[in-house]
């Protein structure tokens, strides 16, 4: 059973070990900022605050939840409230996430994925853009199991290219 809920002072340990997984694969599109000794508290209050207030007028208010399995963290995922800001229309979309290494292919996105619609639901946003790379089938796996259906595939800087899926909510 996973836990799904916003970071907590307790969850640095978790935190930290997911971090330095991530780290360690070394994905351009993932790209872990390691906190230092003492950092962990104003991470988890500048998590609360972004849900409300951004530090920048072109980016999105959004909440951060994780999920947990047995004290570790399996994945997170982003929810951006406001696609009108920055590139999220055209490039980051509503919706970024993450499943550790050792969680992969264990349900754990497909439980956030469905958690983070829900969210988009009670709050009234009935259209999700979410944007995978092109070559990630198991995240476009994912995303269509979600109800995703591709809008197009777009080129963006380094000659990556991304998938931009829309997810309707009821």
């Amino acid at each position: 059973m996973l836990d799904i809920r916003t970071i907590r002072l307790e969850d640095e340990g978790a935190y930290r070990e997911f971090q330095r997984l991530l780290q360690e694969e070394n994905n351009p599109f993932i790209s872990p900022k390691i906190l230092k000794e003492g950092e962990f508290a104003a991470f988890v209050e500048r998590s609360k605050r972004r849900e409300t207030q951004t530090d920048h007028p072109d980016w999105s208010t959004s909440t951060n939840y994780y999920a947990f399995k047995v004290g570790q963290m399996a994945g997170r995922i982003g929810c951006r409230w406001q696609l009108e800001k920055g590139n999220l229309a055209t490039v980051g979309g509503h919706i970024g996430y993450v499943t550790a290494p050792n969680f992969r292919q264990k349900g754990v996105m497909t439980a956030l994925l469905d958690f983070a619609l829900e969210r988009y639901r009670e709050r009234g946003i009935r259209a999700v853009l979410i944007t995978a790379d092109e070559t990630n089938q198991a995240s476009r796996k994912t995303i269509e199991k979600a109800g995703g259906i591709l809008e197009n595939n777009i080129s963006i800087e380094d000659d990556k290219r991304l998938a931009r899926y829309w997810i309707h909510v009821n």
